[in-house]
Formats: C-alpha cells, sequence, structure tokens
C-alpha cells in the first residue's frame, strides 16, 4: 500500500493534495496498525506471518532485488538513498503482506493453479529463446544463475496472483462524492505570494578553528558519515561467447535443413490493402455496388446507406481471413488491383471489399537467403554451445569443485575484487571505476552468504558470462577519526558556521513574527546578507513542477499566512527566511476538468487505504509480527553507521 501513497505523492496531483492534506493521516493510521502482534523476535529472523519466520538473509535478498529493480527507473539510485526512502521497510511489508494474503486465500479454498502461473511464467521475455517462445532451458539457467529456487518463484508467482484476486474488488469499490473532491481541487488553484530572505553560512566562515574535545564530540555525533558500509571481495572470471567460435560454424546440411523447415517464409507471398464497407443483406451490396459503378465514390454512397467505409491495414491472406471470413478473404485475394470483390456473406453481413492495393513478394532461392541463414545459425549455436557450457560449469560446482579447480580446468583468466559496496563502489575512494562487469557481480555477491558455492553470472544480453565466488566480507565499521580528521575538520567548521547562521535566521524570524517587517528585520541582524526577494505561485504549477520548485516557494504552501519560518539550505549552506505575506483562494468551477481528476486520484488513494486495511486485519487474524531492532541492524549493515537508530 504505501508504494502507492509514494508513487501518488510524487505524481503532480498528488504532491498537492496527498502530502499536504492527507500525508499526516495516512502515515499515522498506517503505521500505527503496520506493527500489529510486536514483541521481539529470536536471533536471526526479521518478522513472522502466522508463526513462520522470515529471516534476515531472506529479506536481504529481497531489498538487494527491490534495489535492482526501483534502479531500472532511478540509475542513480544507490542503497543508501534506498534505505534512507524507507526501502527495507516497504519490503517487510511486501513480504508480510503478501503471506497473510496467501494465507487468508488458502483458508478459503482458493488457489492459484499450476496453469495459471505457468503461464505468468512463460510470459516474461527474458525467458524466451531463439524462436521467440518461451524456453524451460533458459528459464532454468537464469534461476540458477540469481540461485533463485524454482519452487520459491513459482510461490511468489502464485502469491501475486492471489493478491490481486483478493485486492482488485477490495480497493476498486471507492470512488469520492464531488461534494468532497470540490474543495480539494479549489486548493491547487490558491496561490500565494511572500518574500524569501538568505542568511549564508560563508558570512560566518572565520569562526575560530573547533578544539580537539569539540572535533571529538563532532566525529562521535556524526560517525555515521564517516562509516564504510559492508564489502565483499569477489574472485571471479569473465568469458564470452566468442570462446565457441571455431565450434558453430553451420554446415551446408543444416542451411539447408533450415531453409527446407522454414519454407513458408522464403516461399512467394503477397499482401494487399483494402477497403470494405459491411452491409445486412445481398439488396444492400448490390446497390451501393450500382452507385459507385455509376460514378460515386464508395464513401458516398456508404454515407447515403448509412455506413461508413473501414481501411483495413495491408496484410496477408490469413490475416484478412481472421478480420472477415476465410470466404470473404478468398475472395478479396482473388479480384485484381482496383477492382471490387465478389460479394460474399459473413456472420457479420455482406462484405463490398475494395482492393487498394497488392505487393507481391517472389520466392527466395537457397542461394539468396543462404548467408542471413548462416547468420541466424551462428547465433543459434553461440547460445547453445555457451548454455552448455555454463551448465557444464555447474554441474562441476555441484560435484564439489571450487573456484580455482574450476577455473584451472577450462583456463578461465581468474581477477580478485578490491572490498567493493552492492554497486561495485569503494566507499573510501570516491574515483575508483569498476569493471563494467562488476555491477552484476557484486549484485549477485550481495546476495550470497559467505559459504556459498562458487556461481555464473550473466553479463550484459548474454553475450559474455561470469564465474563468481564470494571470498572475503568486511563488516562495516567507522574509519578512525586520524584518518580522515581533515575531512571532520573541515566539515565540522562548515557546521559551526551554519549553526551560527541558523541563529541569525531564528532571530530575524522572531522579530518578523513580532511585526516587524521583513526587509527590516534583515537590515538589524549584525552582517551584511542579501536583499529579500519576492517568492510564490500558484499551487497547482507548484505540484506541477515538482522537485524543481526551490525549496522556499514550496514552504510557502504548507505554513500560515503572515508568518516566517526558517527553512535549511542544503549542504549546510545557509538558511532560508521564508514569510507569507498573502493567500488567494482558488475557484474549482472554472476547471471541471481538474475536479475530475481529482476525483479519480482521491478515488485510487481511498481504494488503497480500503486494501491497506484489508490487510491490516488480516495482519490481526492471522498473526504478524516484526523485530525493528534486527530490521535496524540489517539497514546498518547494508549501509553502515547508525541507521534506523
Amino acid at each position: 500500500m504505501m508504494s502507492f501513497f509514494r508513487r501518488f505523492a510524487a505524481s503532480p496531483l498528488g504532491i498537492g493534495i496527498f502530502a499536504i492534506i492527507l500525508i499526516a493521516f495516512v502515515v499515522t493510521l498506517y503505521e500505527g496498525k503496520a506493527g500489529m502482534g510486536g514483541g521481539a523476535l529470536s536471533g536471526g529472523t526479521v518478522a513472522s506471518v502466522g508463526g513462520k519466520d522470515i529471516g534476515e538473509a531472506e529479506l536481504r535478498k529481497r531489498v538487494q532485488s527491490q534495489l535492482e529493480a526501483a534502479r531500472q527507473q532511478q540509475p542513480d539510485l544507490d542503497m543508501a538513498k534506498f534505505v534512507a526512502g524507507g526501502g527495507v521497510e516497504e519490503t517487510v511489508d511486501q513480504i508480510q503482506n503478501g503471506r497473510v494474503l496467501e494465507l487468508f486465500a488458502k483458508g478459503q479454498g482458493m488457489i492459484a493453479s499450476k496453469r495459471l502461473v505457468d503461464g505468468q511464467i512463460a510470459s516474461i521475455p527474458a525467458f524466451n529463446g531463439p524462436t521467440g517462445k518461451f524456453d524451460r532451458n533458459i528459464y532454468l539457467a537464469a534461476l540458477a544463475q540469481r540461485k533463485i529456487p524454482e519452487n520459491e518463484l513459482r510461490d511468489d508467482f502464485g502469491r501475486e496472483i492471489l493478491t490481486k484476486a483478493l485486492l482488485t474488488p477490495v480497493a476498486g469499490a471507492a470512488q469520492m462524492p464531488l461534494a468532497l473532491v470540490s474543495p480539494y481541487a479549489a486548493l491547487l488553484l490558491e496561490s500565494r505570494t511572500g518574500m524569501v530572505g538568505v542568511v549564508p553560512s560563508a558570512v560566518y566562515r572565520d569562526l575560530p578553528a573547533p578544539t580537539d574535545a569539540e572535533l571529538n564530540t563532532f566525529y562521535s555525533r556524526n560517525v555515521a558519515r564517516y562509516t564504510l558500509p559492508e564489502r565483499r571481495v569477489v574472485r571471479y572470471a569473465v568469458f564470452d561467447r566468442s570462446r565457441f567460435e571455431s565450434q558453430v560454424k553451420p554446415t551446408d546440411a543444416e542451411i539447408a535443413n533450415l531453409y527446407k523447415s522454414g519454407a513458408a517464409r522464403y516461399a512467394a507471398s503477397e499482401t494487399r490493402g483494402f477497403t470494405q464497407v459491411i452491409v445486412q443483406n445481398k439488396a444492400q451490396a448490390d446497390a451501393l455496388l450500382a452507385q459507385v459503378k455509376g460514378g460515386k465514390s464508395l464513401a458516398e454512397a456508404a454515407k447515403a446507406a448509412g455506413r461508413a467505409p473501414l481501411v483495413v491495414p495491408v496484410g496477408d491472406q490469413a490475416s484478412f481471413a481472421k478480420l472477415t471470413s476465410p470466404a470473404v478473404a478468398q475472395a478479396a485475394f482473388a479480384a485484381p488491383k482496383g477492382q471490387f470483390a465478389a460479394l460474399v456473406q459473413s456472420g457479420l453481413g455482406y462484405h463490398l471489399v475494395h482492393v487498394d492495393s497488392v505487393v507481391s513478394t517472389p520466392a527466395k532461392s537457397l542461394a539468396e537467403v543462404r548467408s542471413s541463414i548462416a547468420a541466424d545459425l551462428t547465433q543459434q549455436k553461440l547460445d547453445e554451445a555457451a548454455s552448455a557450457f555454463v551448465a557444464k560449469l555447474n554441474d562441476e560446482i555441484d560435484g564439489g569443485a571450487n573456484f580455482d579447480e574450476v577455473s584451472k580446468k577450462y583456463g578461465l583468466a581468474t581477477q580478485v575484487t578490491p572490498p567493493l559496496d552492492a554497486s561495485a563502489q569503494k566507499p573510501d575512494e570516491p574515483a575508483y571505476k569498476a569493471a563494467p562487469e562488476l555491477s552484476i557481480v557484486m549484485r549477485d555477491a550481495f546476495q550470497a552468504e559467505a559459504d556459498d558455492q562458487p556461481a555464473v553470472a550473466t553479463l550484459g544480453a548474454g553475450k559474455a558470462f561470469a564465474l563468481w565466488h564470494l571470498d572475503k566480507i568486511v563488516a562495516s565499521a567507522p574509519r578512525p577519526l586520524a584518518e580522515v580528521r581533515e575531512q571532520v575538520l573541515a566539515e565540522a567548521r562548515i557546521d559551526a558556521a551554519s549553526r551560527a547562521a541558523k541563529k541569525t535566521a531564528d532571530a530575524i524570524a522572531a522579530k518578523i513574527n513580532g511585526g516587524m517587517p521583513i526587509a527590516q528585520a534583515i537590515a538589524q541582524a549584525g552582517v551584511k546578507l542579501p536583499t529579500p526577494q519576492p517568492a510564490g505561485g500558484r499551487r497547482i504549477d507548484v505540484t506541477r513542477a515538482g522537485d524543481k520548485v526551490p525549496p522556499p516557494v514550496a514552504l510557502l504552501f504548507s505554513m500560515p499566512q503572515k508568518r516566517a519560518r526558517v527553512l535549511g539550505i542544503a549542504n549546510n549552506q545557509g538558511w532560508y527566511i521564508v514569510y507569507l505575506d498573502k493567500i488567494d483562494r482558488g475557484n474549482a468551477a472554472v476547471e471541471p476538468g481538474l475536479i475530475q481528476a481529482t476525483q479519480q486520484q482521491l478515488s485510487q488513494v481511498v481504494g488503497n487505504e480500503y486494501a491497506g486495511q484489508f490487510v491490516n486485519a488480516l495482519k490481526a487474524q492471522v498473526g504478524s509480527k516484526r523485530d525493528n531492532a534486527a530490521i535496524d541492524a540489517l539497514k546498518r549493515s547494508l549501509v553502515g553507521g547508525s541507521a534506523g537508530r
């Protein structure tokens, strides 16, 4: 449920309505019930549902998978941002909610049939083979490379199917009345104006340097900044399909066989484009045809008969037969270009079909297509050889061979990574650039346990692979003060300047809230400050701009009139003094489209709240617990420092 709220809150309409009006209610309601069951759980367990544990290892793997999925939309997303944004808690919610719904569904006799799950899996393009159809060998190889047991994947698909079956009718029942929606729509049309002043930290850059005691205190208070997250050392060997090129040259017989099996593909073909009119009886069709032969256009004749001609896109006889009937298609493909086909009746009525275009493609001989067939066969054989080699490596590993034995036996050149995080970066060396393949290798390595066997990862589009083994886990730990002293000193001085700037900004805001004009209050600050500037706009324009809106302007839309507030500038650069002078109310009656859009969005919010309440009720029924201390410990190990404290 919260994933929906986050998506909605990020939308233009969602920011204006949800973030400002509903967020406090929803967060309080949701968080107050999300922890139902309470109580600490034993070691290695982060949560439970219905008495069955959810382990730390499972949660870690799920979090990594969620991060990788999120990166498809946000390439710059890293683990620290994911954790800070509530990604770990949301992942726990997803696991618990899925299991709660699964238990309830089973209790009601609901099941996700094997055939239905098979269909869901077969619909995933990543599991398709060279023919474009589901290939079980590719499917199993993908699971093996990601170390996902097939039964676990099938369980997940089954849970998703049951979840949709249960929640769709619950969430879809909500409809917000217009009388309730109109005030929210009007809120989007209000405009606000004010003034913004600034107290830069730079005006206090000449403060005395911190003492050793102050430096130690600052380091201790901000130790998370100087803590390295968990890192891992991996041994790996990369190989690609070029390894097999000498083994896969297609023979003349193979090329001839593929040409023969694909005879229909290379045979002569014809496609046609049509315009047709369908009428109820033959008399009407004859009358239409007579009018056209008499000089009227087909469109004019059809209009007079209360019909409209339909232009049929260019296609072959089989595709036209699906739209009409085999008999209609046969007649249409027998008529000359520019003429009408013989009248034929289908279940829709009588078809008056005009042949607009004819494109004939001659048959292709083996000599003409030999090179393309050879190229296709080569790619297919390369895929098969690579899959067979990967299977051979997995057989060696399953038989007990270690990384060194396998790589030596097959002549693979091995490498060792430095300690890297899950994003293949060195947190203590920002300039480090990892080899491209390491992003996938490290992703998989962070899902592995210390004693896991070596594994094979597919790189890119399956053109290359990496045999890898987790060699060492380097636990999260703070860097010693002596090692980062210069960085700590610089940041402590910036912090001191920022605190001094905030003291000045608070004093200015207090004077403004006491009745003093903002320009006068800034002039009396005791330091030279920039002149305050006007700011404002309409709420709907601000929300549409999203994160492009300057923070002081956004703050204007969440504060009372004739008041001033202080707002920090990013990276401790200083403080804004934001003063709201005037609010002009909006009139939703002039924007009926906005009312409709607001009604739709609020109905979605309420529908998802219904779904959330339904899940929370089921949690209370089946029993749901979580160990917040264990979850916080996992967060710290993922990013380092005091996450969650």
